[in-house]
């Protein structure tokens, strides 16, 4: 066996690592058991992982394994919830003393530690905005030594409206790994704060899901939050990426869709001025289409700033998507031309998209099934 195909394959801890990356699937290590002979009904990493570690991958089966995990430079992606507040308590001092972040974090495979001590801190000084900066260093068992070893930021962040009273949680991730922990942070504030009294125990959590809108409502509540949102430092330029299928349990689509019925799955189309294609523009195909992405190109211009950036506005962040994925934004492209005070690109990035909140939730409460509906169209 000459160099280029020998294959030195992971055992104990260092197996233990790769099979608890996040990008290693669990559905990738059930059928590797499946393709022995050997059959689960769990899904579960934590059940399926278990049984690998101890048998060990043939030279095939980490060759396979080692092909579904990809790595790419993360971009720092958002998204809000709301919750209602009931107490006249301010937020900074309605944090719990002390949170365990460790068990919070929960991974099973010694892949991933927090780099540095998390805990919530007032913004600006403010008592009713507060927010945590935290980061996840994460082991990559396939890289090399003394580069096997990568960092990842989130924020957590919580925010009182002074009007509504309304608490707007926002959760900043750049990896999986990030995402999940900053949920589970939030999730356990919110435990906390129904407890305290703070929120009442029935108040639910406020997210915008895919499952919120009709196939109509969806197209229109997208059209409209990338193109005309109000109140933001963005001005839109043109739509350049869509990501849609046909929704086949709708019946009767028009002729010029049917087409696509039985020969598409999937597309996404990318080019100039897609908001103008005629399956966009023309509502009467809005009711057949399951719209999961839009990208569109925006200029900005502040007193400090100025420049142009492309921003991603999808249900399904890269997953497949799901009833119940969150709309999350992702600013895939960021051009400064003027930066006078040399503000940094994520504060520019983190201002940018904190300025379409205010719209964002006006069309969700515009375009969202109302109490009752059942109509899909």
């Amino acid at each position: 066996m000459d160099n280029q195909s020998e294959v030195l394959l992971p055992t104990g801890d260092y197996l233990r690592q790769l099979i608890g990356q996040s990008k290693v699937k669990p559905k990738e290590l059930k059928g590797l058991i499946r393709n022995r002979g050997v059959f689960t009904a769990s899904d579960d990493k934590e059940i399926i992982g278990p049984i690998l570690i101890k048998t060990g991958l043939s030279p095939f089966e980490y060759t396979e394994l080692r092909e579904t995990y990809k790595t790419k430079e993360e971009s720092q992606k958002s998204k809000t919830r709301t919750i209602g507040w009931a107490s006249e308590t301010p937020l900074i001092d309605s944090i719990p003393e002390s949170i365990d972040y460790e068990a919070l974090l929960n991974d099973h495979f010694g892949v991933y530690q927090l780099a540095s001590a998390p805990g919530f801190t007032a913004a600006e000084g403010n008592p009713d905005h507060v927010y945590m900066d935290f980061e996840i260093s994460r082991n990559d068992s396939i890289k090399n030594i003394g580069e096997n070893v990568s960092l990842h930021k989130g924020r957590v962040e919580f925010k009182r409206d002074s009007e509504t009273k309304d608490v707007k949680i926002s959760l900043t991730h750049t990896a999986p790994e990030t995402k999940s922990f900053g949920s589970k942070v939030s999730n356990e504030l919110i435990r906390h704060f129904k407890e305290q009294g703070h929120i009442d125990s029935d108040e639910e959590i406020v997210t915008i899901k895919f499952s919120d809108f009709s196939n109509q409502k969806r197209v229109q509540f997208l059209n409209e939050l990338t193109q005309k949102a109000r109140y933001s430092l963005v001005s839109f330029v043109d739509t350049r990426d869509i990501h849609f299928a046909p929704d086949e349990s709708v019946p009767g689509p028009p002729e010029d869709l049917a087409w696509m019925k039985d020969k598409i799955d999937d597309l996404r189309i990318k080019g100039k001025s897609l908001h103008s294609t005629f399956f966009v523009k023309d509502s009467k195909f809005h009711p057949f289409i399951s719209l999961y992405s839009v990208a569109c190109d925006y200029t900005f211009s502040t007193s400090n700033y100025q420049g142009s950036c492309r921003i991603l506005f999808e249900f399904s962040e890269g997953e497949e998507v799901s009833e119940g994925s969150e709309l999350t934004l992702n600013m895939t492209m960021l051009k400064l031309d003027v930066n006078e005070e040399g503000t940094s690109r994520a504060t520019i990035k983190k201002a940018i998209l904190d300025s379409l909140e205010k719209f964002k939730i006006e069309a969700y409460k515009k375009y969202k099934f109302a109490e009752g509906t059942t109509d899909s169209a």
